[in-house]
């Protein structure tokens, strides 16, 4: 997954809980992979039109929760990019600098690319190739923090990945959490006060590249397959669930404030918005609840 985690929980428990944890990442890095061969997620794309597979349980899960906040978001987010984003150099698991122009032809995105049939089983329906990306790091944190509440720490606790955030707390615990710089990552430009909920944050500088002498990063629209042109440098975004911070943090990019505000009213999903644009080192909050 190419990111560091950091775990903090209350008390001692005899369970080894950290070689869980360890084994179910390394399980993650390799099986959902884009950049791995011969592993599941491989072979989620290898299949053809109309042939069936049936995936381990969480990956299942995951795709299917991706695939809903497509549908929720009109596909401006979406797990079926893989293929837009080897075309426009990201082919390869960063650190890098310059990405090779692919010669890929992209098929029309016509109706849901998967038909899911429950048990893990899922139909091919179109020649959109998945990758859950940051979808799937959010997912496995927000899975992790919920063994750890429920089977380990009760009290409190919090999972990082790579800046994407699960805490709880059942008493006094508050976590301080800091929002770093868009352009530095080791300066904080804002914080956030929270016991309970989910933290994720989107920057378009730091996974960039070149291609061809002209910038790219790693933020697509999920209805074009095109690179976000974008004011906005940074998003973070604050609510209860993580997976929906993930997708959250990509709307920032793509939908105006108000049409964001009404998108959360429409679905009635607390959420809480620190945006920050090229000109704006400080950012702005854009709130509709989210956490406490």
């Amino acid at each position: 997954m190419n990111t560091n985690f950091y775990i903090g929980i209350s008390g001692n428990s005899s369970v080894d809980w950290k070689g869980k944890v360890e084994e179910w990442l390394s399980y993650v890095a390799k099986e959902w992979s884009r950049f791995e061969t011969n592993n599941e997620l491989d072979r989620l794309n290898q299949l053809t039109v109309g042939e069936i597979l049936k995936l381990s349980p969480d990956l299942y899960h995951c795709l299917k929760m991706a695939d809903d906040y497509c549908i929720l978001t009109e596909k401006l987010f979406s797990p079926y990019l893989k293929m837009h984003l080897e075309q426009h150099g990201y082919h390869q698991s960063f650190p890098f600098k310059e990405g090779e122009r692919a010669s890929i032809k992209i098929p029309e995105q016509v109706g849901n690319p998967f038909l899911f049939l429950g048990g893990g089983y899922v139909k091919k329906m179109g020649k959109q190739d998945v990758d859950l990306g940051g979808f799937a790091k959010g997912y496995v944190v927000e899975k992790i923090a919920e063994w750890l509440q429920h089977e380990i720490s009760p009290e409190y606790g919090i999972v990082d990945g790579g800046g994407d955030m699960k805490m709880w707390s059942s008493g006094e615990k508050v976590w301080t959490i800091g929002i770093a710089h868009p352009n530095n990552d080791e300066q904080e430009i804002n914080y956030i006060r929270i016991k309970n909920g989910a933290i994720a944050t989107s920057n378009r500088i730091f996974r960039s590249w070149s291609q061809d002498g002209k910038k790219k990063h790693h933020l697509l629209n999920g209805q074009t397959g095109e690179v976000i042109d974008s004011q906005i440098s940074q998003t973070t975004v604050v609510t209860n669930s993580l997976c929906l911070a993930e997708v959250a943090t990509k709307l920032c990019f793509l939908l105006s404030e108000e049409d964001l505000q009404q998108w959360f009213k429409k679905h009635n999903l607390p959420c809480a918005c620190f945006i920050v644009k090229e000109d704006n080192d400080c950012g702005y909050w854009l709130k509709e609840g989210g956490g406490n």
